[in-house]
């Protein structure tokens, strides 16, 4: 595909007169939903924002913290003001709206709002009222953002936060102009049409089976080398992602281990990473999955074992939530804390009485038919999942493979009992993963101030020892809650062409930035 692509280029640009442009390749997942970095939350959404916006900071090609939109910021002596001064001059994609300090005002005011549902609102409750804002008590006049002219803009937070930059350069913090979105008239996001961006690139075109972005002439991040960035949809990329990068159709993927192993070295570079939990997701919001004593018997029912050769060899069985790849400084969190928390092996016998007791609760003889939904690669292992339940507790269990789009959609409704669900963090702290169940938008429905207390209070201590103490008592506190059992941990492959340098992948949110290539 991408020679016919290189080979049509070479004939329209030989009759233009024009140098050949270079054009790469990458396979995304699913179909984009949305454009709104508000909204944003699959990892395809997530490649165009990195790609398309940019926020008040940013990510240099080795993952450092820089400026972005900001030319420069300062932080008050207590750590709880964060000024931030604009380059004068920048423009929107539309090549007429300036960027300004409203822009990044009005963005953060969006995400506080009850009818956005913006997905990681809670990665930045330390802002000053926007909990309350959320909830109705403040008026959204008092949050902790504010314009101080037209070029500075200035956060107040409640609690001192080192991390606070760090989630800048996430999706829900890029700018939203105003104007243009109240000009969509509730459509913002959803089309070409209804969205500009201030980043690296722009939305040139949308095929059926891709996206096609190109160098945003208004950016101020100029000199791109690839001219044309094109982003196939592939309902699972990995199962021909050999295939795919030999030939040439892309020059980059995220790869499986089998994957590994068949690709020359000689002509690819290959990263790794164990950044993915996946987990499974109780809907909290069901009248029997509500009761907190029914999920812990179902968890205590799975022989987590039973998975061990019906699983890719990228994933190993998890007991905790906080994947390897989250650090503490610069050392593993999982290591420091311990991977192992009691109270969560295989124990038919305890599943048992937790399960009578549920029931007793709920005031219920047994419960219904349960639906696990999932995407096809886990349905051999779901099957002892199943098994195991319903051996231990005689719940019949019923499988349903979906598509990745289709677990997406279900999710969003809350059309599910149980799905198996990954948990990528979207930066490296521990408090990414709790900031999940920050509040009750999230997709189990499951909200517990006393553990979002635990956790917060742990980003807070003074020594790293403490906060991994901290994270700790806060992950055995989830686990208890069980909004979600942990079954596996993924390690990643991010395979490039020797071709190319400079392609930046995190493995914290899969964010891939095409500015840096070569």
């Amino acid at each position: 595909m991408k020679k016919i692509i290189c080979i049509l280029l070479a004939i329209m640009l030989a009759f233009s007169g024009c140098k050949k442009e270079k054009v790469l390749g990458f396979d995304i997942l699913s179909g984009v939903k949305t454009f709104d970095p508000q909204l944003s939350s699959g990892d395809s959404e997530l490649i165009l924002v990195k790609n398309c916006f940019q926020g008040l900071l940013d990510k240099d090609e080795n993952g450092a913290l820089i400026t972005g939109a900001a030319e420069s910021y300062k932080v008050s002596d207590d750590g709880l003001i964060y000024t931030f001064y604009l380059q004068r001059g920048l423009l929107w994609s539309d090549g007429e709206t300036p960027v300004t300090a409203d822009d990044f005002v009005f963005a953060f005011q969006r995400l506080f709002k009850p009818e956005t549902n913006a997905p990681f609102r809670s990665d930045f409750f330390n802002i000053l009222n926007s909990e309350k804002i959320l909830n109705g008590e403040k008026a959204m006049s008092t949050l902790g953002v504010r314009a101080v002219d037209e070029y500075t803009v200035e956060f107040t937070l409640t609690s001192a936060d080192p991390l606070f930059p760090e989630l800048l350069v996430t999706s829900a913090a890029m700018p939203c102009n105003r104007a243009f979105f109240e000009s969509t008239i509730g459509r913002y996001g959803l089309g070409k049409e209804y969205i500009i961006f201030n980043g690296a690139y722009y939305l040139r075109r949308i095929n059926n089976s891709s996206y096609v972005i190109s160098p945003n002439p208004y950016s101020s991040i100029a000199n791109l080398i690839y001219k044309n960035v094109y982003l196939f949809v592939k309902d699972d990329p990995r199962a021909n992602a050999v295939t795919r990068l030999t030939d040439e159709t892309v020059d980059a993927a995220v790869i499986n281990r089998s994957d590994r192993e068949a690709l020359p070295e000689k002509d690819f570079v290959i990263k790794e990473s164990e950044n993915t939990l996946w987990a499974l997701a109780f809907n909290t919001k069901d009248e029997c999955l509500s009761n907190v004593n029914i999920r812990r018997a179902i968890a205590y029912a799975i022989d987590k074992s039973l998975f061990a050769d019906n699983i890719d060899e990228s994933f190993r069985t998890a007991d905790a939530y906080i994947p390897e790849s989250v650090t503490l400084n610069g050392k593993s969190y999982r290591k420091t804390a311990g991977e192992s928390f009691s109270g969560f092996g295989f124990d038919p016998d305890m599943a048992s009485s937790l399960f009578k007791t549920g029931l007793r609760e709920l005031d219920i003889s047994r419960l219904p038919t349960l639906t696990v939904i999932c995407t096809q690669e886990f349905i051999p292992a779901m099957g002892y999942l199943q098994k195991s339940v319903q051996d231990n507790l005689a719940v019949f269990i019923n499988l349903i493979p979906v598509t990745s789009d289709e677990l997406s959609a279900r999710l969003a409704s809350g059309d599910y009992d149980m799905a198996v669900v990954s948990f990528t963090p979207q930066y490296d702290s521990p408090n990414a993963l709790f900031s999940v169940f920050g509040d009750a938008n999230n997709l189990t429905g499951f909200y517990d101030a006393d553990i979002n207390a635990a956790a917060s209070a742990a980003s807070h201590m003074k020594s790293y020892d403490d906060m991994a103490e901290g994270y700790a008592l806060a992950e055995q506190m989830l686990l208890q809650a069980m909004p979600a059992l942990p079954l596996f941990y993924e390690t990643s492959y991010f395979a490039v062409s020797k071709s190319i340098s400079g392609l930046d992948y995190s493995v914290f949110g899969g964010h891939i930035a095409f500015r840096f290539c070569e």
